[in-house]
């Protein structure tokens, strides 16, 4: 009986379609296949078919199912309702609870529970317009993608069947839980081939080694590799990392970062900028060129420093944490300047290590030495060491030189200010006596294995001998020019960077 009834429904849409042929459209039609129960009704004028019951309808190699529907021939057009399937190729099928569809646009318009699979992704929403011609899908009023390795959603969406690729806007987030990253922007394309989203608005990526920020760029979901356009900005850990472009490497944890590039190390309260930066956060390196300039706050004084190279390494399974700069480098302290080629700042025992014709200015007073370095307490200077060849001179309001040279040196400091230096083998001074910083009363001159200088308000004040010395006082008129300097001087005064020279014109 059940079969019989099939048969007349199949008799009676052979029978319309010859009836309505005259009024079909010159476009291709949609075919009705079959369907359990066949009704001819007409709607304002106009004649509709009325199916219930395993429909189905074909359209070159579009195949459409349902629960029941409303077939217009003089219109090309479908309503469909109820488990609404249609399968376009062997590749794409879109479900829903109900659908309209135009045969001469191939247009379709699915509403509720929507949902379109394409291999290996899936598309859900409660209202989407497919176009059979461009094979492109749209949603607007939110949707969410599943593919193989994440999970997307936004409130609009174009997908291209074709090119595989999707259009999102508004409040878009992709969630991988397995690999442990977030993304979210405003404006994104997601290639579901290649797994590439390509963000052209704010976008913010929380992975498992930090959050990064950019304007533009494109993320490899699958890979973790990052290039971002614009002002960009990575966090990981105690760093933050700025520039115009960044390029990171999520699984290797390296990065390099080009324009306007900052640097900041914030349990340090440290800032390193430059214009290129190359980052190895599995062995803790930053390596930054490009008139890098790093800035430190301690105990609200900032110390600035630059080089051709600054090299940050921040270890902590090896127990090393250093800043390396190396090439011209320079410092500039409100209370400490200073010139190097190189110099490396070792944080784990707070110790500045200045090499290759190093000179120091504190105050009104030149260092310099072979080798220097200065030991810092509570970001404070506490004790500068001067090895082979130290000098230290000093400028008096008459504009004397005041000098101290050595073997060694050490020098003390009380709250960044220079107290008193201790020197150690063949110790040699010349000191000119003043009455009132107005008059030259006369000039000592001595050698001594030991000795210490006392310092009041930035100057010499008092020498010490802590050996008998081979001592000589020469009054004001038998001073004579060559007996005004000791062996090696020399008044580099014109070498003092100022900020000026230390900052390079940088935004700093």
């Amino acid at each position: 009986m059940n079969k019989l009834k099939i048969f007349f429904a199949l008799l009676v849409a052979i029978i319309s379609t010859g009836l309505y042929a005259q009024d079909q459209p010159k476009g291709e039609k949609v075919e009705l296949l079959g369907a359990n129960e066949l009704e001819g009704i007409t709607i304002n004028g106009q004649p509709v078919r009325k199916l219930k019951g395993n429909v189905a309808f074909k359209q070159k190699d579009l195949y459409l199912y349902c629960d029941s529907a409303y077939q217009y021939p003089n219109k090309n057009s479908i309503e469909a309702f109820g488990n609404v399937r249609m399968n376009q190729g062997d590749t794409i099928t879109l479900t829903g609870n109900k659908l309209t569809y135009n045969g001469d646009t191939k247009k379709a318009e699915v509403r509720n529970n929507v949902v379109l699979k394409d291999r290996k992704m899936t598309l859900t929403t409660d209202f989407l317009d497919y176009d059979v011609n461009t094979k492109v899908a749209a949603y607007y009023n939110g949707g969410t993608i599943v593919d193989e390795e994440n999970k997307l959603s936004s409130r609009q969406g174009v997908y291209s069947t074709q090119t595989k690729i999707f259009k999102f806007k508004k409040d878009v987030h992709i969630e991988n839980i397995q690999k442990g990253y977030t993304i979210d922007s405003d404006t994104l394309h997601y290639n579901t081939t290649t797994k590439i989203a390509t963000f052209k608005a704010p976008t913010k990526i929380v992975n498992k080694s930090g959050t990064l920020y950019a304007d533009s760029g494109d993320y490899d979901t699958v890979n973790g590799v990052s290039i971002f356009q614009g002002r960009s900005r990575v966090v990981s850990g105690n760093y933050i990392l700025e520039g115009k472009r960044i390029y990171y490497d999520q699984k290797r944890d390296m990065g390099v970062v080009e324009g306007d590039v900052k640097i900041t190390a914030i349990k340090d309260s440290v800032i390193i900028t430059g214009q290129t930066a190359h980052y190895w956060g599995n062995q803790g390196i930053s390596k930054v060129s490009g008139n890098p300039v790093m800035k430190s706050f301690p105990e609200g004084d900032t110390l600035f420093l630059s080089a051709d190279t600054l090299i940050s390494i921040d270890n902590e399974a090896a127990g090393e944490k250093k800043l390396l700069a190396y090439n011209q480098t320079k410092i500039f302290k409100s209370d400490l300047q200073g010139k190097c080629d190189s110099l490396v700042y070792n944080m784990a025992d707070s110790i500045i290590y200045f090499y290759n014709d190093p000179i120091l200015w504190s105050g009104e007073n030149q260092i310099s030495a072979d080798s220097i370095n200065i030991e810092l307490v509570n970001n404070k200077i506490n004790k500068m060491n001067l090895s082979t060849n130290s000098f230290l001179i000093s400028e008096d309001t008459l504009a004397n030189f005041n000098q101290v040279k050595g073997k060694k040196m050490t020098a003390f400091f009380v709250n960044n200010e220079l107290e008193r230096v201790h020197v150690d083998g063949n110790s040699e001074s010349i000191y000119f006596a003043l009455e009132d910083d107005k008059v030259v009363i006369g000039m000592n001159k001595a050698e001594c294995s030991n000795m210490i200088i006392k310092f009041e308000n930035r100057k010499v004040n008092a020498i010490s001998f802590l050996t008998k010395p081979d001592a000589s006082f020469i009054p004001p008129h038998e001073i004579q020019g060559p007996e005004k300097s000791l062996k090696g001087f020399k008044w580099r005064i014109k070498e003092k960077p100022d900020k000026a020279a230390v900052l390079k014109q940088t935004s700093l």
